[in-house]
């Protein structure tokens, strides 16, 4: 015997009520013959107590009626003599989904992501199927579920127990809503096609950071028989914040970069600090570490939920340094960012002209000057003797040569062998003899008359010089001035140039002519190399190209002509591919990671995707290296809890978690409804009820005749 809704048996106190006042009122009991009333004063009855009942056959048939009402409101049936067990219970297909994204290191989330799916391991019965999934970016299946007509895996919470420990968060970020909309396609196709009578669910454990991609459930339609339970791990501490180096702004100097500090939602914390620092190559015996540029220190006030832009100031000291990192949170995963330092660059330029390198008056001083305090190149400007081989014993081969005299047939040769295997030649002729030269070297170009001056006599300087009225800002000397910021050269005045003519056809590039239409500065490839030539000098007696600011970076575009860029390679995302070379360029490429590794790519491919891990990754060509920076998606260090309502919104339909017990007590509340439904005792208890209380009102009837006679 058993009752469904055992609340209504409180309803059995109201049988107290009848008793009570049965005990407590009594009226007067009788009839005296009296001759006449109408000399007394009427009086009401007087009220007595007594303990003795009285009519108790009545007060139990009272009684009865009330708790048959009482009991068929509890809605009693018969129950079944067999008990329910574990294996009585419907299978399960449970998909385990545990969380690896780089979020899922702090503190002790890890730990509690796998006791959880522990947990979820232990309440499982023989006859349910499990699967277990890793989801950071992309979907893993670490054991799948089993397949129809396969051998069944022995032991499989065992197997899943073993494979679990050996998971480990990577850094990649989350994408929980490609995970889920993966998984429970997956368990809604199994069931329609196998008719399996396994009931699915999906478990998710994760830390649910509001930096979670949910994006895919918007355009899916969640199936109604998959419940999803989410199983939320949290830290004990919750500051955490990170630093990001944003891209340099336009014309800003290599010692002023912006770093983006962000502070959690949920931080505890406002005060952190940014600095730069650098790896140290171990020695022998000794562990790798980060030596720590204190005094470039940078100390920021970010509130939580709120973003500070700084500028942390990068000195000729920190150079080298290739990663800035945030001091003051509760969790490191996030707090350095990789950034690939500027090359230190050391090459030799060679110069022959007939100035000497302190004359005020000559190219080569200004020359010497623009290079010497490049904090990114170190430039060795040696004079090029012309009686010799370019390169002497123990000296370091030329990168570019700026040539100013004239040019013998035997330097030619010498010059021009140079610039075929690769080498920058710059002609910058100072008289009529020197300008004759040009032609050994552009056979489309031909020296037209002698050194034009558009001073005239009685004239002065500023009031007739000529400007650069034509400038190609495409060609790779002047695409750091392209910008409307610095385009203008209006300001640099040429007194004096040699007129050149381009013959027709013409295969030299015009990079930039004057106002007046005659040739500035033009150009020639030859073999690797190539060949500019300028028609007017930078020094004070033909131009102020010298004394302006443009100067400096103009001659740096010619190093990098020559040496190769010193810009910093901006970074990209863990997970992201990276285009390394082109792929007509020869030679395998093997890229080093972070923790060692060698990866060899083959030689027609030149994107490179195992960017796993942040940090420094350098790519070998034969003797050429290039490195790139990998670093961790700023959203996954959003760690503020993601409203789980948004799942909700998005059709997932969220479930409870259920013990094997508890699973049971449902199973055994469904089996006592569909009793108590089938036999329909209380239909009887109210049809009993009725029949007391009709024969309580004939008892109450004939007790009432007897008191009466």
């Amino acid at each position: 015997m058993g009752v469904l809704v055992p609340l209504y048996l409180a309803g059995l106190t109201a049988l107290s009520l009848p008793l009570i006042l049965h005990l407590v009122r009594r009226t007067p009991r009788g009839r005296q013959e009296f001759s006449s009333l109408m000399f007394l004063s009427p009086t009401p009855p007087r009220l007595t107590r007594r303990s003795r009942l009285d009519q108790i056959l009545l007060l139990l048939l009272r009684l009865a009626a009330l708790a048959l009402v009482t009991l068929a409101f509890c809605r009693p049936f018969l129950r079944e003599a067999a008990s329910l067990s574990f294996a009585d219970l419907t299978g399960k297909r449970l998909a385990i989904l545990i969380d690896t994204s780089a979020s899922m290191k702090r503190g002790d989330l890890w730990q509690q992501a796998i006791k959880a799916a522990e947990k979820q391991l232990e309440d499982l019965n023989p006859q349910d199927d499990v699967a277990l999934f890793a989801f950071s970016d992309r979907l893993r299946t670490i054991i799948d579920f089993q397949k129809e007509g396969a051998a069944p895996i022995p032991d499989k919470p065992q197997v899943v127990r073993n494979r679990l420990k050996a998971l480990q968060p990577d850094w990649s970020s989350t994408d929980l809503g490609t995970a889920l909309v993966a998984v429970a396609g997956e368990l809604d196709t199994a069931s329609d096609v196998r008719q399996s009578p396994l009931e699915p669910q999906i478990v998710v454990i994760s830390d649910f950071q509001g930096g979670s991609r949910i994006e895919a459930l918007q355009s899916f339609e969640w199936p109604e028989r998959v419940p999803v339970v989410t199983l939320r791990v949290s830290p004990t501490n919750t500051t955490n914040a990170h630093a990001q180096v944003l891209p340099a702004e336009e014309g800003n100097e290599l010692a002023d970069v912006r770093v983006r500090v962000v502070n959690a939602a949920d931080s505890r914390g406002d005060q952190f600090t940014v600095e730069w620092s650098e790896f140290v190559v171990p020695s022998s015996g000794d562990k790798a570490t980060n030596r720590l540029k204190a005094e470039r220190r940078t100390d920021v006030y970010v509130p939580p939920g709120q973003t500070r832009i700084i500028r942390l100031p990068r000195g000729p000291d920190s150079l080298q340094a290739d990663r800035v990192v945030l001091r003051g949170d509760d969790h490191d995963f996030d707090n350095t960012f990789f950034v690939v330092p500027p090359r230190k660059l050391e090459a030799t330029l060679l110069y022959a002209g007939r100035d000497a390198a302190e004359d005020p008056e000559g190219l080569q001083l200004y020359l010497r000057l623009a290079v010497a305090n490049d904090p990114l190149r170190q430039i060795e400007v040696r004079p090029l003797d012309t009686m010799k081989s370019l390169t002497a014993p123990g000296d370091s081969a030329p990168k570019m040569i700026v040539v100013s005299q004239a040019v013998s047939e035997e330097l030619r040769t010498m010059l021009t062998k140079f610039v075929e295997q690769g080498g920058v030649l710059l002609l910058v002729p100072d008289g009529d003899e020197a300008a004759t030269s040009v032609s050994s070297f552009f056979d489309d170009v031909e020296f037209a008359r002698a050194a034009a001056d558009p001073v005239g006599e009685g004239e002065s300087r500023s009031e007739k010089y000529l400007l650069l009225g034509e400038i190609d800002f495409t060609h790779p000397l002047f695409t750091p001035f392209a910008g409307p910021r610095y385009s203008d050269f209006t300001k640099i005045h040429f007194w004096k140039h040699r007129t050149m003519t381009l013959k027709s056809p013409a295969t030299t590039r015009i990079v930039a002519r004057f106002d007046n239409g005659d040739l500035a500065l033009f150009e020639r490839s030859v073999g690797k190399g190539r060949v500019l030539a300028l028609t007017s000098g930078w020094q004070p007696a033909d131009s102020q190209l010298a004394l302006s600011s443009k100067f400096v970076p103009l001659v740096g575009a010619l190093l990098d002509l020559a040496c190769g860029g010193t810009e910093v390679a901006e970074s990209v995302a863990v997970g992201q591919s990276v285009t390394l070379q082109s792929s007509t360029q020869p030679g395998p490429i093997v890229v080093h990671t972070p923790d060692g590794r060698a990866v060899r790519l083959d030689a027609d491919l030149s994107t490179f995707s195992e960017t796993d891990q942040p940090g420094i990754y350098r790519a070998k060509v034969g003797s050429t290296e290039t490195r790139f920076a990998v670093n961790l998606l700023a959203t996954e260090s959003l760690t503020a809890p993601l409203d789980l309502e948004q799942l909700e919104q998005r059709g997932v339909r969220i479930g409870t978690e259920l013990t094997r017990t508890q699973r049971i007590d449902r199973v055994r509340q469904q089996r006592d409804t569909e009793l108590e439904s089938r036999q329909k005792v209380w239909r009887w208890l109210i049809v009993v009820a009725i029949g007391l209380l009709v024969l309580e009102t004939w008892w109450a009837g004939r007790a009432e005749r007897k008191i009466t006679s």
